[in-house]
């Protein structure tokens, strides 16, 4: 688990991070950590600063030997880089003439330790793990000992954030350099909380990539304990922008924009409803690429399924490329009410897509289906009672242009997010709207950053767009 995120904080952002909390001078008897240290590319940094800004006040190696071992800690879980990391700061202790430091690292889990109201500076870079990397142990350790990570599909980075501010003193100040998600993600929203007090300032990186090989999105945490602040300075590195955004308006997602939403105006989903697409669970199984017809059939390698259970699979990807799919329905309406069969009923009047979805039936049996699924229908069944009628279709991942397709009642998608009127709405409306400048400014702030411009939404973000 711990190897998937050993990836060290670039010097420039190493500079960074101490200097937008002021770890620059007067460091003397002032306690600094860095709690996922690595090889101990911030701490080496550190230890100079702390070096350079002690020798400035004319104190004696002794003493700045003392304040080196009461003042600076670090911990790292991995031993091989908890070894490198005494030697990197020993190496640069001694090229100050200052030997045998009895550094206060450690090698150790710093989610373990009871560390409260120890620390003015708290600096560092946590590790990037998400939820689906963790292992069923750390996921209960951190869902027990840490709020933020009660709920939902949690990064593990929420557990350090929360840690880190825990162990700050009342005037403490934190600089973490994490993944920007968490602004936008959902299962995010109690850290957010947490941690919206004492936050001052937000660098996101948005587009520009710090890690080589990583698509996450990055930005510096500026937090100041001892400081009640109204707004929070945002800069945008990549724009090259800086304003002031009440914490009033962070509420929910945190949107970055310097135009506020207002709540009062009526939404989207007061009109139409966003909702994500089915998901059969195997689409390897139900979705057709490479088919011949034949008759009263289509025909895949050496089975045949019936034409009455066939119906048009679209995808923002195929749609993009116009590409010609078919997906497998088993499922039929009756006055747009959908209509389920039972086991007996599919068998017996769908003998040979039975003898073609059996053939799967190893798959199709593994999967975390809905309770009372059958074993021939889609693991999840919620999107399907809305799907018989006209609708558009737009993909979650939004670049420079939100595309939005127009879709028969036939058609079932099963990927992207699907639009559908209430009442008399128009979809016309809904096209033009999700289409406009107004909507791509707002998915601009509201959007996860997933690679490059790319941005990742919800059908719950379209919901909640004012109009």
């Amino acid at each position: 688990m711990i190897k998937k995120c050993q990836v060290f904080t670039p010097a420039q952002n190493v500079s960074e991070l101490l200097d937008y909390v002021g770890y620059i001078s007067n460091l003397s008897g002032k306690k600094v950590i860095e709690n996922a240290c690595g090889d101990g590319n911030i701490l080496t940094e550190i230890v100079r600063r702390y070096i350079i800004d002690a020798l400035t006040q004319n104190k004696k190696i002794e003493e700045i030997r003392q304040g080196l071992q009461s003042d600076v800690y670090g911990i790292e879980i991995d031993e091989v880089h908890y070894k490198n990391c005494i030697n990197n700061l020993t190496y640069v202790a001694e090229s100050f003439n200052i030997f045998n430091v009895k550094w206060n690292v450690f090698n150790g889990d710093f989610l373990k330790q009871n560390y409260v109201n120890m620390f003015d500076f708290v600096i560092g870079n946590p590790p990037y793990i998400t939820y689906r990397d963790l292992d069923d142990e750390t996921r209960n350790f951190l869902r027990e000992n840490y709020i933020s990570c009660r709920h939902g599909k949690f990064d593990y980075c929420y557990a350090f954030i929360e840690a880190s501010i825990i162990c700050l003193k009342q005037t403490g100040k934190l600089a973490y350099l994490i993944p920007s998600s968490i602004f936008k993600n959902v299962f995010a929203q109690e850290l957010r909380e947490m941690i919206l007090p004492s936050t001052v300032k937000v660098i996101d990186y948005t587009t520009q990539k710090l890690f080589e090989k990583k698509l996450t999105s990055s930005a510096i945490l500026i937090c100041h304990c001892g400081e009640a602040v109204s707004n929070i300075v945002y800069k945008d590195v990549a724009r090259n922008r800086e304003y002031q955004i009440s914490k009033n308006r962070l509420v929910g997602k945190w949107v970055f924009s310097s135009i506020a939403q207002n709540s009062k105006n009526k939404k989207f989903g007061d009109y139409f409803t966003a909702a994500i697409s089915i998901a059969t669970l195997l689409n390897e199984a139900y979705i057709l690429k490479n088919f011949t017809e034949e008759n009263e059939y289509i025909i895949i390698d050496e089975y045949k399924i019936e034409r009455e259970l066939i119906r048009d699979g679209v995808s923002p990807r195929t749609l993009n490329y116009n590409k010609t799919e078919c997906i497998l329905f088993p499922y039929k309406y009756d006055n747009n009410k959908l209509i389920r069969y039972t086991q007996k009923e599919f068998e017996e009047n769908f003998p040979e897509a039975t003898r073609y979805l059996r053939s799967y039936a190893k798959e199709l049996n593994a999967r975390k289906s809905d309770k009372g699924c059958e074993w021939f229908e889609y693991g999840r069944s919620q999107a399907l009672a809305h799907l018989n009628q006209p609708k558009l279709l737009l993909s979650t991942i939004v670049t420079k242009e939100v595309k939005v397709y127009e879709l028969t009642k036939e058609c079932i998608p099963y990927s992207g997010i699907y639009i559908v009127p209430k009442g008399n709405c128009s979809l016309k409306k809904a096209k033009e709207i999700l289409e406009s400048d107004d909507f791509l400014l707002y998915v601009k702030g509201i959007g996860i950053n997933a690679s490059g411009s790319s941005l990742r939404i919800t059908a719950v973000d379209i919901n909640n767009y004012t109009l």
